[in-house]
């Protein structure tokens, strides 16, 4: 399993108030709607107010590399791709859960259950 994690940075003048990344924001969250080698999605608004913070994250899982890159050469990902690539910078990290290089210490298993306890 691949936890695709991807931080975007505005791009001046560009901010929420701007309707194109509100536009932006609403193709990254409809892509598990359209994209089914998604295992597991979630994406977000930083809340942090600090200059070395980003403004939004997607992470998602996938089973293996070959449904990460059909992920990312999907239509509904390239779409939303260019939306973001007008307004905001962004940095990657791909990690395989199951390495001997990856620490998961009950983050999924409290992400799993965050639903049901609200």
């Amino acid at each position: 399993m691949l936890m695709h994690i991807v931080l975007f940075t505005f791009k001046a003048p560009w901010s929420w108030a701007s309707l194109e990344a509100i536009d932006a924001e609403r193709s990254t969250r409809a892509h598990p709607n359209h994209i089914e080698e998604i295992k597991g999605w979630t994406c977000g608004r930083n809340i942090t107010r600090r200059n070395i913070a980003a403004d939004f994250v997607v992470i998602g899982l996938f089973e293996n590399r070959e449904t990460l890159d059909a992920y990312i050469e999907h239509p509904n990902h390239q779409i939303g791709v260019a939306k973001w690539r007008a307004i905001a910078d962004w940095t990657i990290a791909d990690i395989e859960l199951t390495s001997d290089f990856t620490l998961n210490n009950g983050l999924l298993s409290v992400l799993q259950n965050i639903n049901t306890d609200l």
